[in-house]
């Protein structure tokens, strides 16, 4: 009897040590920390992302107020022609003003003024760097009134009825000026006289070994010659027209000859 007891023991402790095993096996694994932090991550991703979609949100409307509100103060003034009529109406206008009956527009790093064509009877805008305002002390003396007079009377070859001779010094240190004071008085003159321009030298280089040579001496035809010279001033002498100045000087004689054959200046 005693034995028998020992064995019932003995299967109670095996019975009591497996049915513990299945409690253990079941005891949960702790991943409920790891589940907790996800979640924090994503939260802060979601506060991330919203931060910035307001700070791109801001940025944009500073931009937005930055082109979009300019406008509300822009002049409705855009085009020379908007400029011209604003001036001849009265209007104030720091970049404009009305000389003898003339508006002048400073548009875009040039002045403005508009010239009849009484040939083809139309309204040209006329490009100067210089206003008259700027050009009242530049002076233009000789008689002028030859040299006009041959232009439709000259021999010059050409289909043009108007021509001249338009000629400078070759050797001339101020090319950049010449060239420049060259541009403004042919696109000028051809638009508002119909002026058409032969090119010459006052002598013969490597880079005018295809023009004439044409001096105030040689020749009985029209000439124009831009000349660089410390003087600043327009003069006739026959049938030669000489204007001069150093570096932008000639630039402002130009002008002022231009502004003086529209009878702007006097």
């Amino acid at each position: 009897m005693v034995k028998k007891m020992e064995k019932k023991e003995t299967k109670k402790k095996v019975t009591k040590k497996e049915s513990k095993a299945p409690k253990l096996a079941v005891k949960p694994v702790q991943t409920a920390p790891d589940i907790v932090h996800v979640d924090q991550e994503e939260v802060q991703e979601e506060k991330g992302l919203r931060f910035f979609l307001v700070i791109a949100g801001i940025v944009l409307l500073i931009i937005a107020l930055l082109v979009v509100v300019p406008r509300f103060f822009e002049s409705d003034l855009i085009t020379l022609d908007d400029y011209h009529q604003a001036n001849i109406g009265g209007e104030d206008l720091d970049n404009a003003y009305m000389y003898n009956g003339f508006s002048f527009v400073y548009y875009d790093g040039l002045w403005y003024t508009q010239i009849l064509n009484q040939y083809t009877n139309t309204l040209y805008d006329v490009p100067l760097h210089f206003g008259p305002q700027n050009l009242t002390d530049v002076s233009l003396s000789g008689n002028l009134n030859e040299y006009f007079l041959l232009l439709r009377n000259n021999t010059i070859p050409g289909d043009n009825l108007a021509s001249t001779y338009l000629t400078f010094d070759p050797d001339s240190e101020q090319m950049a000026y010449v060239g420049l004071a060259t541009g403004e008085l042919t696109q000028n003159l051809a638009k508002t006289l119909s002026l058409a321009f032969v090119p010459a030298c006052t002598k013969r280089s490597e880079d005018c070994a295809e023009v004439p040579v044409i001096t105030c001496d040689n020749t009985d035809d029209p000439v124009i010659y831009l000349k660089t010279s410390d003087e600043t001033g327009v003069f006739g002498e026959g049938n030669c027209l000489v204007i001069q100045g150093t570096e932008m000087e000639l630039v402002r004689a130009t002008n002022r000859f231009l502004l003086g054959l529209y009878n702007i200046v006097g």
